[in-house]
């Protein structure tokens, strides 16, 4: 029984540290909460379950459905408090953010502020393509903003992540006869 104790635990860390994404590439702490859920449920499930007479299966599945609708009633009621907090504090930027646009360095410093995490601030630089050239004043400015080494470090390394396109090729100039 401790093996299905240990196994269960570590799905749950595995599950809590990679996390799950939308489609578009974001972050979703709804997605994130329920398999953390579902999966801590279903361990303490089977463990209730087979110590109160051996129904390990029965327990595993109500825990498992009620770990997973919780988890993502909390991840879910994480991620409106965090829009709304980017609503009120940066409206320009939860636009760019929901349309995929190109952040600037102003909206990265909003994203910080209104409490985003470091793992969707970089997941939408990511999947925007943006690119920053950032001077050391700007990267001290980050830092005062409230902004992580984590997203600054991946700031500074975004020019090698998307390199510029090749120039265009130059054609002879067509020849008359």
């Amino acid at each position: 029984m401790r093996i299905y104790a240990l196994c269960a635990c570590g799905v749950a860390l595995m599950i809590l540290a990679v996390g799950c994404e939308t489609p578009e590439g974001n972050y979703d702490r709804t997605a994130t909460g329920a398999l953390a859920g579902g999966a801590l449920g279903a361990g303490t499930g089977a463990i209730i379950g087979n110590y109160s007479g051996h129904h390990t299966a029965g327990g595993a599945a109500i825990g498992g459905a009620i770990g997973a609708l919780t988890g993502g009633i909390i991840g879910n009621a994480m991620d409106q408090q965090q829009r709304e907090t980017l609503t009120r504090q940066s409206p320009r930027t939860l636009q760019r953010f929901d349309q995929g646009q190109r952040l600037t360095p102003a909206d990265i410093k909003a994203l910080a502020k209104a409490g985003i995490s470091d793992e969707v601030i970089i997941s939408q630089i990511r999947n925007s393509h943006t690119v920053f050239y950032l001077n050391t004043s700007e990267i001290i400015e980050l830092k005062d903003a409230g902004v992580t080494n984590k997203v600054i470090d991946f700031m500074i390394n975004t020019p090698s992540m998307y390199p510029p396109p090749p120039p265009p090729r130059a054609y002879p100039p067509p020849r008359y006869y």
